[in-house]
């Protein structure tokens, strides 16, 4: 099933304005928004640092149904995954079964402010695991049987290691003790009211296998025309769990800019040079001001404009977007960064979902 949502950047835009924002995607037939989740933004310049969980809450109570998901909470430093799972069963209860959490292996921007080293990106996967492990068996505080030898929480991929010990008592209190993480009977007295959907990024081969056997989904910024190798490493790490690809999900976020001026438009994306420097994921840069530098230096027009589909027609977006479900892709959030955002929303809403949503 082909799914097309929303994307809301926290890093872009103030509180109120995307409250606004997804008031109108939901108003003109967005079902979904998908939302970054980060401590320093991508850029010094009209950045923002809005903290996303507080802003989830707040969205949800202004839209009647939309659904929200982070993309992607950082599950290795910042944040204990303890918490995480917390703060995520209670979204899910004040708005049930409109959330869902997509995690990851962090960033310097995020992590470095906060008093924390930057390890390889091996370390960060490993922890990411850990995490998503602690998470799963909070939420799912009736399961009895320990992680190693549970279905639910298989021990198959290399990033876990046999040592970790994990018990839950026949009260539901966990304990985890990983090679990074740790819980002393834990349990979650407010337990989620549906089941969370879980989703990993992942672009390195290790993620992209962690995603596959331990989530509901993989999250990427993949392309079309490179999806294929990616979607084969995920679709063959699920069979060895013997979990069914096509019940997992493949997501994108397409960057795109609106306006009938293409100047404009071009304009618009100057916030994002910063995310096409070389390895700008896994960089150990954490201050934006010198990101933002570096990005001025390196980054050309030419590059910038590769990176983002621009266009002075609205309708010139379905083509592209439809090359990424033919892609393999099962759900596609429109990361706008149009100089008129409200416009490009009742534009696209108007004459570009109706056709995606019809089909």
């Amino acid at each position: 099933m082909r799914h097309l949502g929303y994307w809301a950047s926290q890093e872009q835009y103030s509180m109120q304005e995307l409250i606004n924002f997804v008031q109108e995607a939901e108003k003109g037939g967005f079902e979904t928004t998908l939302t970054s989740d980060h401590f320093h933004p991508w850029s010094h310049t009209n950045g923002h640092g809005n903290f996303t969980w507080v802003w989830i809450s707040a969205a949800a109570e202004r839209t009647k149904k939309m659904k929200f998901i982070t993309g992607v909470t950082a599950a290795a430093y910042r944040y204990n995954p303890g918490i995480i799972a917390q703060a995520f069963a209670s979204l899910d209860v004040l708005y049930p079964g409109r959330i869902g959490l997509g995690v990851g292996s962090g960033e310097a921007m995020n992590e470095v402010p906060l008093g924390f080293d930057w390890p390889s990106a091996e370390i960060r996967v490993e922890r990411a695991t850990e995490a998503i492990q602690i998470i799963r068996i909070l939420w799912n505080k009736n399961k009895t049987k320990s992680l190693n030898n549970s279905e639910k929480f298989s021990n198959t991929d290399s990033t876990i290691h046999n040592s970790n010990q994990t018990s839950i008592d026949k009260d539901g209190f966990v304990t985890f003790n990983g090679k990074y993480f740790k819980i002393k009977k834990a349990k979650l007295y407010t337990p989620p009211a549906t089941n969370i959907p879980l989703y990993m990024a992942g672009s390195g081969l290790q993620a992209i296998k962690t995603a596959a056997k331990h989530t509901d989904g993989l999250i990427t910024t993949s392309k079309p025309e490179g999806a294929k190798e990616v979607f084969d490493i995920f679709d063959n790490a699920a069979l060895e769990v013997n979990k069914d690809p096509v019940s997992l999900q493949k997501i994108a976020k397409p960057k795109v800019s609106y306006s009938e001026d293409y100047e404009k438009a071009f304009k618009a994306c100057e916030f994002w040079r910063t995310t096409q420097i070389e390895d700008a994921f896994d960089t150990d840069i954490s201050d934006p001001r010198i990101l933002e530098q570096k990005a001025k230096q390196e980054v050309s027009d030419e590059e910038q404009k590769k990176s983002t589909i621009i266009v002075t027609s609205i309708e010139d977006l379905i083509a592209p977007i439809e090359k990424y479900f033919q892609a393999g892709f099962t759900q596609i959030y429109i990361h706008s960064t149009s100089p008129d955002e409200i416009e490009f929303i009742r534009l696209f809403t108007k004459k570009v979902l109706p056709y995606f949503q019809a089909r």
